[in-house]
């Protein structure tokens, strides 16, 4: 290995440690989500130029009873991002929306995402009266469709050419996962 290239760190050597996100977190948070949103291919709905300042990125960490940001950290580092959010209208605050997971490529199969969604997870079967989760992810996201699944999230629909990017379009899946007893008292 040249002396410039590095290793990605492997699952038994590093210690993260997963946490509600707090508008103290906001910098950090802004780095790491727009590192996201310049990747390849778009995994995100958003462009960086339409992130909004950082003091309504730190209003938005404030976790509340529809929505919870949650950071995985490697030492102080934040390495991890995801957001849970329940649906807004009355007549679904039984659903949740999960979005925004994003690891670090050097964090990347380390259990970091694996991580993260359970949290999320755990958060909305805390709810109680959410009853169900769902997300969508770009179709060329082999990784994070392999984890949504392992989690027992199931694919429901394909949605063609939601973004575009240099002139190429991506589509997305639409999955699911419904919180039962049986999947969710050890997330």
């Amino acid at each position: 290995m040249d002396e410039n290239q590095t290793s990605a760190p492997q699952p038994s050597s590093i210690s993260i440690r997963v946490r509600a996100l707090s508008p103290a977190d906001a910098e950090s948070y802004r780095v790491v989500r727009l590192r996201a949103l310049h990747e390849q291919p778009p995994a995100f709905g958003s462009l960086p130029e339409d992130e909004p300042a950082l003091s309504e990125i730190a209003a938005r960490l404030a976790e509340s009873d529809d929505r919870c940001f949650f950071g995985a950290f490697q030492n102080d580092q934040l390495i991890g991002i995801v957001r849970i959010s329940r649906y807004s209208a009355a007549n679904e605050k039984h659903r949740a929306y999960l979005g925004g997971l994003y690891v670090l490529p050097a964090f990347r199969r380390t259990g970091c995402g694996r991580s993260l969604v359970k949290q999320a997870l755990s958060w909305a079967t805390n709810a109680q009266t959410i009853r169900r989760v769902n997300l969508t992810v770009v179709t060329q996201q082999k990784a994070a469709i392999d984890l949504y699944r392992s989690l027992g999230f199931r694919i429901y629909g394909t949605e063609q050419e939601t973004f575009s990017k240099a002139g190429r379009f991506y589509d997305e899946h639409l999955m699911t996962l419904e919180l039962t007893s049986e999947n969710h008292h050890n997330p």
